[in-house]
């Protein structure tokens, strides 16, 4: 279903290392994951595990080590 592919195209975006590109994710879903996962990115900022801005999310050099905590907010 479609909360599936969102999921699934942040899971697969952040283990880039140019990250989930808010543009493409906006022209394929209709939203941007900024407003859609709003609750999980604010966590993951201020935890210094991903760096956002208007243009992409894609895990800091922290969040690299710890990974797996990136992406359980998407499972």
């Amino acid at each position: 279903d479609r909360e599936a592919m969102m999921k699934e195209y942040m899971l697969l975006g952040l283990r880039k290392i140019t990250g989930v590109n808010i543009t493409e994710f906006r022209r394929k879903f209709g939203t941007t994951p900024l407003y859609k996962y709003n609750k999980e990115l604010t966590k993951l900022v201020r935890e210094g595990l991903i760096e956002a801005n208007e243009y992409s999310i894609r895990v800091s050099k922290k969040g690299l080590d710890l990974a797996n905590l990136v992406w359980e907010e998407f499972v």
